[in-house]
């Protein structure tokens, strides 16, 4: 076995940043060992202003909204707060027909308050004694996120007050307390552990914010009753289209990635922009160089200095990257992967006064968990990029 390389000790500052949030320093080490800590992604604000859409006009009994056809952006952008990847697309587009809306929750009267605690059956058959039946989901998505997309029926972010009641707030196309005060019952269902489950859309009043997102979905046995479950009724042919379950792919792959297409993804935050100058690439034995640091066995890992497609879980991609700004400052970045070759920063690692190599060390099996190092097998030399749900990624330096 080789024999471990003593190296020479090297004071090291890391710094670790997140996709929001301030910008996190690690005290200084006596050697290559990084130390920090990884901002996170905040939730939205309720002391944000609030920008909600207001009704129109008071709304009258049995009133209905048209919904006119469009294209649909259904899903969410990975790394938003509250995304669950397993169940929602990313930003997939699809095509729809109109169709109407009731504007209230059942009974869709203005003098009534909306009726709770129906299992969807139930739903189901009220909606038809009125000739009308239960929204698709991607009806219901529509409706909620307006002519604009929005991520929240109250508009760009979420406004705490929508859950006053029903007439409080309404969606860009007018529709009034959707999933504002309640989850609501929708026509789809999903099938998770063998098991198929029906689909409510919205959330009660005292949900988290994140689950009020025109894109969150809540698999829910379909005899529930609860009161935090209403529904309402949709008019005319029920649109066919459906979006594409998130499926897990190859845990591990080894992509291309050019030092240009680098700089731009980190240009792109904030927490990126002191990386984007001046990027470098490990050479290919790069790898082999941190092995050859240390002892020298493997444990069971393969290693690679080249950018890694990582699928912790199903509907998550994240892109992992291991490279050098400017001359001496090496760093670790976990890129979420979007739709049209795009990328969000979800977390990165900086090793000042660190030239490399650093290298990834992976295994099939392990899926929520990846390791950099520069040194396998050293004390302190060795890193973790880990996945956390619903969509986190988070890098540590125990």
């Amino acid at each position: 076995m080789p024999k471990a390389v003593q190296l020479p000790p090297r004071k090291t500052l890391a710094l670790a940043l997140g996709l929001v949030g301030p910008l996190l320093a690690g005290p200084a080490c006596q050697n290559r060992s990084p130390r920090g800590t990884t901002g996170t992604q905040a939730a939205p604000s309720a002391s944000v202003a609030a920008s909600g859409h207001r009704p129109t006009t008071e709304p009258v009994a049995r009133e209905t909204r048209p919904i006119p056809a469009g294209t649909l952006r259904a899903g969410s952008t990975p790394g938003d707060a509250g995304r669950v990847p397993e169940l929602e697309a990313k930003n997939q587009e699809v095509e729809l027909g109109p169709f109407g809306m009731d504007r209230l929750p059942y009974p869709n009267d203005p003098a009534q308050p909306p009726l709770l605690g129906k299992s969807r059956d139930e739903a189901r058959r009220l909606c038809a004694e009125r000739g009308a039946r239960l929204c698709t989901e991607v009806e219901w998505e529509r409706a909620c996120k307006g002519p604009k997309q929005d991520p929240y029926p109250s508009g760009l972010i979420w406004d705490p007050s929508c859950t006053a009641g029903a007439r409080a707030c309404a969606t860009g196309f007018d529709v009034l307390g959707l999933g504002t005060v309640a989850g609501e019952w929708v026509a789809g269902e999903l099938t998770i552990d063998d098991k198929r489950r029906a689909m409510v859309r919205g959330a009660g009043k005292n949900a988290a914010p994140t689950e009020h997102r025109c894109a969150a979905r809540h698999p829910t046995d379909s005899a529930t009753q609860s009161d935090d479950i209403g529904f309402r009724c949709c008019t005319g042919a029920p649109n066919a289209a459906v979006v594409a379950e998130p499926k897990a792919g190859p845990v591990f792959t080894k992509t291309k990635l050019t030092a240009e297409q680098l700089e731009q993804a980190l240009a792109a935050d904030p927490a990126g922009k002191l990386l984007a100058r001046d990027i470098k690439f490990f050479r290919e034995d790069g790898a082999n160089t941190v092995l050859a640091r240390g002892s020298g066995e493997k444990k069971g890992f393969d290693f690679t200095v080249s950018p890694l497609l990582w699928n912790p879980t199903a509907g998550a991609e994240i892109l992992l990257v291991a490279a050098r700004s400017g001359e001496s400052t090496s760093f670790v970045a976990a890129f979420h992967v979007l739709p049209g070759g795009q990328y969000r920063l979800a977390s990165s690692f900086v090793l000042q006064n660190e030239p490399g190599p650093v290298a990834f060390a992976y295994s099939p099996d392990i899926k929520p968990r990846v390791h950099f190092t520069t040194c396998w097998g050293c004390p302190g030399e060795t890193g973790k990029a880990l996945f956390r749900k619903p969509e986190t990624v988070v890098i540590v330096q125990p």
